[in-house]
């Protein structure tokens, strides 16, 4: 791709919280936390992006060709058969990683609405929707709970029909808040399957379907009463609890001090808990209860976020409507 001028774009994409208890693999949730992706077309190499990560958060992220944005971008232009441009990339991490909250998925999703956008420049682009399988087949493990809400935003459940992925996106209730504790060690993600067993009896997945059922009736028809019945599981917290003793007691903790419930986030180590009222105090609650079994951390009062990843600075270098979100704006250097 022939630049007159350099060419950039920014994109957010929020974090995401996964099952909600019972939603094993199908139900996410986008959350208004982000990491901010900025992109700039310049000359060079296409292998060998300029990679510059800001936030402590971002520690340890690869700055070379197999950092996860990056190889998300250049799939895209890959599946598009479109030659590479070479790229300089600024990451602001604000989301921790390994920690249930879906920081993988932002590189994914946010690579591949990146790379669409340039695309569009020369007519390649495809619906933002679209990008579903392809963030799908990135994603660690090939699951869609967390990259679905990260690009659709709101609550998405998600299935496979005929080899393709399906999701559908509802509006979360804008009466209820995501009160995130994340306790300061992460979880792996594949250590904690490995703890799920090979199959479950049906007595299990009975109560498991009832449950996803009980839920996404009650945040439709506002009975966030049974929410906490609704958020119970049995194919994979009780088995994550190894890696993870101490979450009974901190998700009983923001019950008891007025959360409707609780689950663990994805696969851990981030805990949700969902309220309509008394959220510094159902915090305080988690916060006590962690540091009373010795596990320290840090808690965050969360709105839904509705719109999923988005564009911010067009590659026109035009602004765009953010959906409220503010930033510092800052050149790529």
């Amino acid at each position: 791709m022939a630049l007159a001028k350099p060419v950039s774009t920014s994109v957010l994409t929020p974090a995401t919280s996964a099952n909600l208890g019972p939603g094993y693999d199908s139900l996410g949730l986008a959350l208004q936390l982000y990491n901010r992706f900025d992109v700039l077309l310049t000359p060079g190499d296409p292998q060998q992006p300029d990679i510059i990560i800001e936030g402590a958060l971002g520690e340890g992220l690869s700055t070379g060709p197999h950092n996860l944005f990056f190889r998300a971008f250049s799939s895209l232009y890959a599946g598009r058969q479109v030659e590479m441009p070479h790229v300089q990339i600024r990451m602001v991490i604000s989301i921790p990683h390994g920690c249930g909250l879906g920081s993988s998925a932002t590189a994914v999703v946010g690579g591949l609405v990146a790379a669409n956008e340039f695309l569009r420049l020369q007519g390649k682009d495809i619906p933002q929707e679209d990008l579903l399988e392809p963030a799908v087949a990135i994603e660690a493990g090939n699951h869609p709970d967390n990259v679905a809400p990260a690009l659709l935003g709101g609550l998405v459940a998600t299935t496979s029909m005929n080899g393709k992925i399906h999701a559908i996106k509802t509006r979360f209730p804008d009466a209820l808040r995501a009160l995130i504790f994340t306790p300061s060690f992460p979880m792996d993600t594949i250590a904690g399957r490995k703890l799920l067993p090979a199959s479950y009896s049906k007595a299990d997945v009975t109560f498991n379907t009832g449950r996803v059922a009980l839920l996404l009736s009650a945040l439709q028809t506002g009975h966030y009463e049974v929410i906490g019945e609704a958020m119970q599981d049995r194919l994979h917290q009780p088995y994550r609890q190894a890696l993870f003793p101490a979450m009974p007691e901190i998700i009983q903790a923001a019950i008891d001090a007025g959360a409707h419930g609780a689950s663990l986030s994805g696969g851990g180590s981030s805990l949700i808990a969902l309220a309509s009222s008394n959220f510094s105090a159902i915090l305080r609650a988690m916060q006590d209860a962690a540091h009373s079994v010795g596990v320290e951390g840090t808690s965050r009062i969360l709105r839904a976020d509705q719109s999923g990843a988005r564009v911010i600075a067009s590659a026109h270098n035009r602004k765009r409507k953010d959906s409220g979100y503010r930033y510092p704006s800052n050149t790529l250097h």
